[in-house]
């Protein structure tokens, strides 16, 4: 073998090619974390982690107990096995939701116990049930202004101005109830992972009473564009997503007391 040709091959085994992220396992990572039964990272990476998830599912449907996404699993987790083209995700988590759970190891396990029982009840969004209270002096006008500064601040890189929006101790994604601590480091965290953001609002945002006094539930969707630090397109991701919220009035300032949100597949 000519030594130009052995340099190469032997450059290639001592930095082999990062390995990209799947999309299939990416929606079988959501899907768990949906059903409390995986609180890993949604990356797109299979792992022990994953797989003791997947028996975990797999044992309680009655399925082959075997770990891995075969065609029965995808079904049950309304997964699309077809390959499908779209953007080609990084192996890194893109949205905030998608970082590992902080939750203390023993809420996570009373969490997974009571899923392991109910395997296919999933947390929905609340329904629209009622208008919202005039008292609250909320108008579509308020609602729109206030997720739009929200996003026009999430793609800056101050962190304070972005976790001013927050009244603490909020309930952050699949982390629970969470001080100002915690979302200043996540938040610090994001901004390092992508540095540049572009988030677009998609339609008017809907809002209706929730079930708290006080408090109101809101949905709206958006697009997203991030670039890491390196700016190549293996570093990029581009989405939608589905968010919802609760806020409430304090003083004459909103203030976010929950947050979620979904990917949306194309």
């Amino acid at each position: 073998m000519p030594k130009v040709l052995l340099c190469l091959v032997l450059l290639a085994c001592a930095f082999p090619a990062p390995v990209r992220a799947d999309e299939q396992i990416r929606q079988v990572q959501e899907e768990l974390r949906k059903r409390n039964l995986y609180f890993g990272n949604v990356d797109g990476q299979n792992s022990s982690e994953l797989a003791a998830a997947l028996k975990r599912y797999q044992k309680r449907k009655g399925f082959a107990v075997t770990g891995n996404v075969d065609q029965v699993t995808a079904t049950s987790l309304h997964i699309v096995t077809v390959a499908v083209a779209g953007p080609n995700l990084p192996d890194l988590p893109i949205l905030k939701s998608d970082t590992a759970s902080a939750l203390p190891e023993s809420q996570r396990l009373a969490l997974q116990r009571e899923a392991e029982e109910h395997p296919d009840l999933t947390p929905s969004p609340p329904a629209p049930a009622e208008s919202v209270p005039p008292s609250q002096d909320l108008t579509p006008d308020r609602i729109n202004k206030f997720v739009s500064d929200y996003l026009r601040d999430a793609e800056g890189q101050d962190v304070a101005s972005q976790i001013k929006y927050y009244a603490f101790p909020v309930r952050y994604f699949d982390h629970g109830n969470v001080s100002e601590a915690f979302v200043t480091k996540d938040t610090s965290d994001y901004i390092k992972r992508w540095p540049e953001r572009k988030y677009n609002l998609l339609g008017p945002v809907a809002f209706f009473a929730s079930a708290e006094e006080g408090e109101t539930n809101i949905e709206f969707s958006i697009s997203f564009e991030l670039h890491s630090a390196a700016r190549t397109s293996k570093n990029k991701a581009v989405g939608r997503t589905r968010n919802w919220w609760t806020i409430r009035a304090e003083g004459n300032d909103l203030k976010i007391v929950a947050i979620r949100e979904q990917r949306l597949r194309e």
